[in-house]
């Protein structure tokens, strides 16, 4: 009976160890995808599909680029035009992305979300009418039963919708997969946005590739893949039935086949024809509510934000919520779960970068997230290292360029000429960073026996290794040399 009971508990335990290492196989990177960050060279990518629409285009960036496909994401820049709206749609991945030039209003649809903007000018429009036709209403005129009818229905109609925002250059907007949104360039100029979809999320059930779910309109060449997905891509009500739509809805079968848009060749990005009406809040300056500047503290409960009333938006281009910023030099801004609560759901941030000329960002590494960079404006250099310390990268960087930096992968960023800018998407709500150079970075770490032995240098030597970056982000990529250390601590 022992041995019987030794050999069930040994058969228990390997049926464990059995069930943890297919659980991390299917929870982690498919076999087929374990490989693909072997990169020996890393490129600068550019778009490499432009599907264009009525009032507007969507670029592609090539989700089956190894880089990519590496960090398992695909990017896509809108180019919404004056009068232009982006139409409905929704993602089974996370969505993030960040508005580059120009302002608008953006709404989404979260599921089981009540309508919380309510509607209440025409009913008033229509009593003030009413008022006026009563006063100039003949003795013997009147109106239909009809027209009564229709008129009391009219005044009674109020639209009610979910949560719309105003958007503007420099914030950062965050999706939930599965919710629908929509955005309408309110500007004077084209909208701008880059974005990136968390493909490998664990929140995506299918496939490694992107896919876009229209409600309204058709794409006639293509969807957010780019090059790989040439098929028309039509809305989701052109797979059904009209006489089930009809039912559904509860209106006629013409007007069933009308949401179908079987003819309509506008694309996603159609032009509105007359007043764009929707019910949305007054703009504020500074552009933030008291309760955003309200901080969070112990009173809180953690109950005040729900994902139907949870902020999607947050601005990261003012240089007032700077968190490293040094004159001169640049600022760099970070937004994770603790700065926007629903980026804990997609697990995603950002960094907004931007660096003056001969400026540099101390060689780094993302502890625990892949980074997409985006180039925004200007002019910079970087350079990236991999784990068998060859440079993968070393190339000039443009507007309108994306580099992919995968985890743990070292890198610097250099200014050149005038001001670099960027935006960086990384896979981790709350992305560490560890420095290779300056006061908190792992060199300050390190015992001098430890630098000293390591390096084979002098003592001496270790020590300015060690201690004469001073800076913790930014510095100067040229110019003077700084002093010894000794020195520095003296004028300090």
């Amino acid at each position: 009976m022992v041995k019987l009971g030794n050999l069930l508990v040994a058969t228990f335990g390997v049926l464990l160890v059995l069930n943890g290492c297919l659980a991390r196989q299917s929870l982690g990177v498919p076999p087929q995808l374990q490989n693909e960050c072997n990169l020996d060279n890393l490129d600068v990518l550019q778009a490499t599909e432009t599907i264009k629409s009525e009032a507007g285009q969507i670029e592609y960036w090539d989700h089956n680029h190894p880089q990519l496909r590496c960090a398992g994401v695909s990017v896509a820049r809108y180019v919404i035009e004056q009068g232009g709206l982006y139409l409905p749609t929704f993602f089974t991945s996370p969505k993030i992305s960040y508005v580059v030039q120009g302002k608008g209003i953006s709404g989404r649809v979260v599921p089981g979300c009540a309508e919380t903007f309510m509607d209440s000018q025409p009913m008033q429009e229509q009593q003030q009418e009413q008022r006026q036709g009563q006063q100039g209403r003949q003795p013997w005129g009147g109106q239909g039963q009809q027209g009564q009818q229709g008129q009391q229905q009219q005044q009674g109609f109020r639209d009610m919708h979910q949560k719309v925002e105003h958007v503007r250059q420099g914030d950062i907007c965050a999706i939930t997969p599965g919710s629908a949104h929509w955005i309408y360039n309110t500007g004077e100029q084209p909208l701008v946005i880059i974005a990136l979809l968390d493909i490998a999320n664990y929140q995506n059930q299918l496939d490694r590739n992107p896919r876009v779910f229209h409600l309204a309109g058709n794409n006639q060449q293509g969807g957010f893949g780019g090059p790989q997905q040439q098929q028309e891509q039509k809305n989701m009500w052109s797979g059904f039935d009209a006489q089930v739509i009809a039912q559904a809805l509860k209106i006629d079968v013409q007007l069933a086949q009308e949401l179908q848009n079987q003819q309509d060749n506008r694309g996603n990005i159609v032009r509105v024809k007359g007043p764009f009406q929707v019910v949305r809040p007054p703009l504020r300056q500074p552009y933030e509510s008291e309760e955003r500047r309200r901080p969070r503290g112990p009173q809180d409960n953690g109950l005040e934000e729900t994902i139907c009333s949870m902020r999607s938006h947050e601005n990261i281009d003012d240089p007032a919520r700077a968190d490293v910023y040094k004159p001169n030099l640049g600022r760099m801004t970070t937004v994770n779960s603790y700065t926007l609560p629903i980026l804990q759901f997609i697990r995603l941030s950002a960094t907004r970068g931007s660096i003056q000329g001969n400026a540099m960002v101390l060689p780094k590494y993302n502890m625990n997230a892949n980074e997409i960079l985006y180039c925004t404006g200007g002019q910079g250099r970087i350079q990236v290292v991999n784990d068998n310390g060859q440079n993968v990268l070393d190339q000039q960087v443009q507007k309108g360029q994306l580099v992919v930096i995968p985890q743990g992968f070292a890198y610097v960023v250099q200014s050149h000429g005038n001001n670099f800018e960027w935006i960086s998407f990384k896979t981790n709500e709350n992305a560490m960073i560890s420095t290779l150079a300056g006061r908190t970075s792992l060199l300050r770490g390190l015992p001098l026996a430890v630098i000293s032995n390591g390096f084979q240098v002098s003592p001496e030597e270790a020590r300015r290794i060690k201690f004469n970056t001073l800076e913790t982000t930014l510095t100067r990529s040229a110019g003077r040399q700084q002093q010894p250390f000794i020195e520095e601590i003296v004028e300090a």
